[in-house]
């Protein structure tokens, strides 16, 4: 219960800090809302003028009937014109905060940890970001617009009945705390099932997202019965908590208000005979009156069906200000550089769940501009000791070290451009060959060619219709698998790093580009450290020093030749392997 309220006190304080921000406009709102309300409620007070002292009285002078007219239809046109400014502010209000609470997010996002997004759902996060921001715009337009202008509206018809008439207006005033118990009620019935929904909607997105992004393991699978039944149960279960909104908002919102209006209508009525009979009521009273009523009744009921709405914007809130606290990368460090890019690990452990550790006192010095190869079988560790490298995770005993500081002591925008990752999946956006090897950063035209001509990508390029200007569709599907690795290898080179790190880059290219990638290397021994993480060991054959990961520690270590002078060594037994493997391939070909 308390983290619950405390996850909505951040929700309330998320929403009206920005309330808080954009006061100028909300006061520009008030004030217009103020001449609307006052203009709208002058109409009946017109006409119970114009009843009483003329219709009734068969006086009818063309001067004052005509002045009354206009000021009823000024009046009128008034406060019609009035709202719809009113609404403008209000609508300026809203998209103009979620502009920046998305602009927060998705910044804040891209700040979070690695081992944050091992745990998060895509399609819940892109539906953090879009409807629950969208849900919050409604609490602006929606909600605070109604409530302010209906509270405003309702305390102007209060004043104007008890100027006609006290005792009448106190028994409609006895609408307004039976309306609060009502609201009280529905947020206590309906606050969970509102908190519900909006999660089961987060959960089909990411199945949707999932299921789009794994289609062809899913037909080649023929699992498409499964996932079908699986989204059944889900939707199912997002419609039922839909229905229980409905039916609360059902039972307490409309039809409540509308039985209550009624009574009160019939009291009214009731207390206007009891004038009439004493002889002190007038026509015009009960017609300004039974007008007021109405509009009273009104601005209750749209009250309480906005609550409806205000849910949903708490509820999005809390869930919007809970990803806004989770804790972002710590990026405390005050060294600007990498300068020479030499690696030390000191009794390096780490591991992603207690007492089951993937690398284990890990020990190495590498020297600025050294060519480290790594390898082992698969769960060996190869790719955390890239994450570690990359400050992606922090080890959980020992250090990693670059230039003799700790990670700790870099700058995260020294990091990301002294250290440089070719993944084993290219990351491809869709946009142009330039695009993608510049990501930003404002390279000359100069470098971007030079990295095109390291990555050996030119012949390619040569090919293509508009060079570097060449549209890539999603994903570079216009690219081939080894000219989708070669261009972000291009981009790797393009930031001139210190480090680059390959993991498992050759993996999925054939033996061509495979090729191509120990040329680009080889061009570049000496004048950066290269790391590299390799499936193929003919990638790293020509590695200054090769290290074997076993079970999530250094089984072995030494060149080439070393390794494979060791008889019943694990490197030379994976070579073997694969050579084997690629003769046997050979001969099939022919």
């Amino acid at each position: 219960m308390h983290t619950e309220n405390k996850r909505r006190s951040g929700a309330f304080a998320l929403l009206t800090g920005y309330i808080y921000k954009d006061r100028p406009l909300l006061i520009k709102a008030v004030i217009l809302l103020l001449l609307a309300t006052a203009a709208d409620v002058a109409g009946p007070l017109l006409a119970k003028v114009y009843i009483d002292d003329y219709l009734l009285e068969s006086n009818f002078a063309a001067l004052p009937l005509g002045a009354l007219l206009t000021a009823y239809l000024v009046t009128q046109v008034g406060a019609a014109w009035l709202r719809y400014r009113q609404t403008l502010r209000f609508t300026d209000m809203a998209l103009d905060a979620v502009l920046d609470i998305r602009r927060r997010v998705f910044r804040h996002v891209l700040t979070l940890p690695i081992a944050w997004f091992d745990r998060a759902a895509t399609g819940q996060l892109v539906s953090r970001i879009t409807n629950d921001t969208e849900a919050i715009k409604d609490l602006y337009v929606q909600f605070l617009s109604t409530v302010l202008t209906n509270a405003v509206l309702l305390i102007g018809i209060l004043i104007a009945m008890a100027v006609l008439d006290l005792t009448l207006m106190m028994i409609a005033l006895a609408l307004v705390p039976a309306v609060l118990g009502m609201i009280y009620l529905y947020q206590r019935l309906s606050g969970q099932a509102v908190a519900d929904t909006r999660q089961r909607r987060s959960e089909i997105n990411n199945r949707i997202s999932e299921s789009i992004a794994g289609m062809t393991v899913i037909q080649a699978g023929n699992q498409q019965q499964r996932f079908d039944n699986e989204f059944e149960t889900l939707n199912e279960t997002y419609y039922q908590a839909r229905v229980r909104t409905i039916r609360v908002s059902a039972y307490l919102l409309r039809p409540a208000i509308d039985l209550l209006s009624a009574s009160v209508l019939i009291a009214v009525i009731w207390g206007f005979g009891l004038a009439q009979v004493e002889g002190i009521a007038e026509i015009g009273v009960l017609y300004a009156f039974l007008n007021y009523l109405g509009r009273f009744t009104e601005p209750l009921a749209e009250i309480t069906q906005r609550f409806n709405l205000y849910q949903q914007a708490m509820v999005a809130g809390a869930r919007v200000e809970s990803l806004l606290q989770e804790s972002s990368s710590d990026s405390s460090g005050t060294i600007a550089e990498i300068r020479e890019g030499g690696i030390s690990l000191d009794h390096l452990t780490f591991a992603y769940h207690p007492n089951k550790p993937v690398l284990q006192d890990i020990c190495q010095e590498i020297p600025a501009g050294s060519f480290i190869g790594i390898v082992g079988h698969t769960g060996s560790g190869k790719s955390t000791l890239i994450n570690l490298l990359l400050d992606f995770y922090r080890p959980g005993a020992g250090t990693v070290r670059i230039d003799g500081k700790n990670l700790a002591d870099y700058t995260s925008d020294a990091m990301r451009r002294g250290i440089a990752l070719i993944p084993q999946e290219p990351f491809i956006l869709a946009g142009s060959i330039r695009d993608n090897i510049d990501l930003g950063r404002g390279l000359s035209d100069e470098v971007i060619r030079q990295s095109v001509d390291d990555a050996a990508l030119t012949p390619a390029l040569e090919r293509l219709p508009d060079g570097l200007d060449t549209w890539l569709g999603e994903r570079g599907t216009r690219l081939s698998t080894g000219q989708r690795q070669q261009l972000v290898i291009a981009r790797a080179l393009a930031g001139k790093p210190r480090i680059l790190l390959l993991d498992e880059a050759t993996a999925n290219v054939d033996s061509e580009t495979e090729t191509v990638v120990q040329r680009a290397l080889e061009r570049l021994r000496g004048q950066i450290t290269l790391i590299v993480v390799a499936h193929r060991l003919s990638t790293i054959r020509r590695a200054d020093r090769i290290l074997v990961l076993h079970h999530g520690k250094l089984a072995e270590q030494g060149n080439h030749q070393q390794l494979m002078a060791q008889e019943d060594g694990i490197y030379r037994g994976l070579y073997n392997l694969q050579y084997q493997a690629h003769q046997i391939e050979l001969a099939e070909h022919q």
